[in-house]
Formats: C-alpha cells, sequence, structure tokens
C-alpha cells in the first residue's frame, strides 16, 4: 500500500512545499526552485499519478488519500509549520490541505488556483468535457494527448517561451503514464472535486494568491478567493498567463520568498 508520494528535497530551513499541476511533475518547479533553495528547505513532489507518483490503484487517487500522502512526508521529514505553494490542480489541493490542517500552515501560496465548481450544471459539464479527455488519453499514445493538450487556448501564452524551456515543459508531459493522468483527471477533476468556496473562510494562515496577467478566467477566481479568504493578498503576475510558475518565475521566486520571510 502506497505511504507517501515521490518527493526530491534541496537546500536548507524554513520548509517550502512546492505542489504542480496536472501533467507537470516536480521538475516544473526546477527554476523557482533553483532560487528558492538558496532560502529554505525545499520539498517538491510529483502527485498522484504524475511523474514517478505512478500508481495504478484507483482508491489512492482521492484528495483525501493525497492529503495523508503528504502528511506522511511531513512526519518523516519532522516539519513544523510548513509553506505550501500550489499551482493550478496542485493549488486545489494546497487548498483542500489548509483548510483540513490549517493549524499545522504557517503560509500559504496560491497560483493560477480554482475553488472549484459550484453550480452542478457546470459541474455535470465539467466532467463530460474531462471525459473527452480520459478517452483520448485511454486510446491513443501520449504523444497525441500532449498535441491536444498544448494547443488548447490556456496555454497560448507559453509560445512566447525559448524553445528550450518549450521543450523541457513539454518533455516532463511526454513523460508522463497515460494512465495516471486519465485517473487524475477522473478522481481529481475540477468538476468532481468539492466544491471549497464555503470552506475558504476555515483558512487561517497567511496567504498569497497570485494570476497571470493575461489569464482571465483565473484573475476573476483569484479576486474571489481573496475576498473570502481573510488574511489573504493577492498579485498579478505580468507577462503570463496561466503558467505563471514558468512564464515569469524569477518574479514569482521573488514574490513567495518575500511574502514568507515578511520583506518587502
Amino acid at each position: 500500500m502506497r505511504k507517501k508520494l515521490y518527493y526530491k528535497t534541496e537546500g536548507s530551513g524554513i520548509p517550502l512545499i512546492l505542489i504542480h499541476g496536472f501533467t507537470g511533475s516536480h521538475e516544473s518547479f526546477d527554476i523557482v526552485s533553483n532560487y528558492l533553495k538558496q532560502y529554505f528547505k525545499i520539498i517538491k513532489l510529483d502527485m498522484i499519478g504524475h511523474g514517478f507518483s505512478m500508481d495504478y490503484s484507483e482508491q489512492n487517487y482521492s484528495f483525501s488519500k493525497s492529503i495523508k500522502y503528504i502528511e506522511n512526508i511531513i512526519n518523516e521529514l519532522n516539519l513544523k509549520k510548513v509553506n505550501i505553494v500550489g499551482y493550478s490542480l496542485g493549488g486545489r489541493l494546497a487548498m483542500q490541505y489548509a483548510i483540513n490542517n490549517y493549524n499545522e500552515i504557517n503560509k500559504l501560496i496560491l497560483c493560477s488556483s480554482s475553488f472549484g465548481i459550484e453550480k452542478k450544471s457546470e459541474r455535470i459539464s465539467r466532467i463530460k468535457s474531462d471525459k473527452k479527455i480520459i478517452d483520448l488519453l485511454m486510446n491513443n499514445k501520449i504523444t497525441k494527448f500532449v498535441n491536444y493538450w498544448e494547443g488548447i487556448s490556456l496555454w497560448d501564452s507559453e509560445k512566447k517561451l525559448s524553445v528550450e524551456t518549450k521543450q523541457k515543459n513539454r518533455n516532463i508531459r511526454l513523460n508522463q503514464n497515460n494512465e495516471g493522468l486519465l485517473m487524475s483527471l477522473r478522481y481529481q477533476g475540477q468538476g468532481v472535486q468539492e466544491f471549497l468556496g464555503k470552506y475558504l473562510k476555515n483558512i487561517k494562515s497567511k496567504t498569497l494568491i497570485m494570476y497571470g496577467e493575461k489569464d482571465f478566467k483565473y484573475k476573476e477566481i483569484s479576486k474571489i478567493m481573496s475576498e473570502i479568504i481573510e488574511n489573504s493578498e493577492l498579485d498579478v503576475v505580468s507577462n503570463s498567463g496561466h503558467n505563471i510558475i514558468l512564464e515569469n518565475p524569477i518574479y514569482v521566486s521573488q514574490k513567495i520568498k518575500n511574502f514568507i520571510l515578511g520583506e518587502k
């Protein structure tokens, strides 16, 4: 039985956990962690079904299980009052962790994150659209899925990135396991995750919410989140769409560092 997710540690000092998004891995944070490891003990993990945390047991893909896996890592490393950065899907997991374990978190950083879908009709619609992606993953090689995934409008702003950066990001996606991705989407997609909006007021940790200036959908979501989470700060990341950790990693890294250490 799985006890924890794969993780990699770098640096020393104040603990900082980094959680990637859908189709990502611990490597997605390489630029960010290379900067932040000067100031913190970095723990960057692979979410269930991603990277080295591939798992073929469907019962291991719930958010409650993922929270338990993170708790096991924290206990194994004997960490106290951790700071957590979650990007996109990783942000939804970080949010859920903060709602359930607010006493254990020092500061929370949410990047391009959503608190889920409230209306039942919209949830059903999202599940149906995700089902098409699940079918694509089920019936084709990973390359066909990645070609489709990289073609959606959410990633338009990534086109400006260097060839080297784009290729590394593509390789992370290509190295995923079809079954891991489809089970992640099936059990941790926005359509099936419990709507977290009604619980956000329970987050007591000081929270930084960041979104890309070109990511108009998540701009509105981020603003709503900042209004509900009492002790929160909202920040827009310039020259970025959804993938702020890749499109403007140094700004994001500096913002995270200053937010946690209390520097201006």
